[in-house]
């Protein structure tokens, strides 16, 4: 199974190929030191989700879960090495994924982890220090991805919104998230999908090392 660190090593290449050296290493650093960064933990409730209206620019996607069952075939069409190998590795730890395919080719994809499913406890180890807790029919999505060329409005509402409708069809009626405070595009998406706030957390971390601390409401 591929470790955490040959994903990052391939992820920091991606980077440095798309933008450039100095904001991959940027990036990198980043991930492993955090300081005074505030994340917004969210929740959907999925009881009142609207069916999702497929738009004629999403006419040629197709939506895939992805499972242990078939990530061997997955993989293979993802188009990022780093990518791939999380496939290999999370689906192994009982996340499943849900992806974008477009022209054979995983395009976006966003990750989902379930106490039906992991039978780690917590279910993801950022929970702790988001302040979240899932029930048994509760779900955690993670880590939404969408390659460049492919980023935008439509890709992002079609992954987002068909991903909640299969949580809620498998009988789930509540799923968690977060995003950066200064994402605006991950704001705007989040209500866009009727998701509410938590409370806010700063945030702090250093390599494997994190935590938060709850901000004042007024914050």
């Amino acid at each position: 199974m591929p470790n955490i660190f040959m994903i990052r090593w391939n992820q920091f290449w991606e980077e440095a190929k798309e933008k450039s050296f100095q904001e991959a290493f940027r990036k990198t650093t980043a991930r492993c030191i955090m300081t005074n960064q505030i994340v917004v933990p969210v929740f959907n409730s999925l009881t009142n989700l609207r069916p999702v209206a497929k738009a004629d620019a999403a006419s040629s996607l197709e939506f895939l879960v992805i499972k242990k069952s078939n990530a061997d075939s997955v993989a293979a069409m993802m188009k990022t090495t780093s990518r791939r190998l999380k496939v290999l590795r999370n689906t192994q730890s009982g996340y499943y994924a849900y992806a974008v395919v477009s022209d054979g080719d995983i395009i976006g994809d966003i990750w989902s982890a379930t106490p039906r499913e992991v039978q780690n406890d917590p279910i993801r180890p950022d929970l702790p220090w988001l302040g979240i807790t899932c029930g048994k029919n509760e779900a955690y999505m993670f880590d939404m991805f969408v390659i460049p060329d492919s980023r935008g409005k439509v890709i992002t509402s079609f992954l987002l919104g068909n991903a909640l409708s299969h949580l809620k069809e498998e009988g789930f009626d509540k799923v968690y998230g977060f995003y950066e405070k200064n994402n605006l595009p991950a704001l705007w998406t989040h209500r866009l999908f009727g998701y509410s706030e938590l409370g806010k957390r700063r945030s702090f971390r250093f390599l494997f090392y994190k935590k938060t601390e709850l901000l004042p409401a007024s914050e």
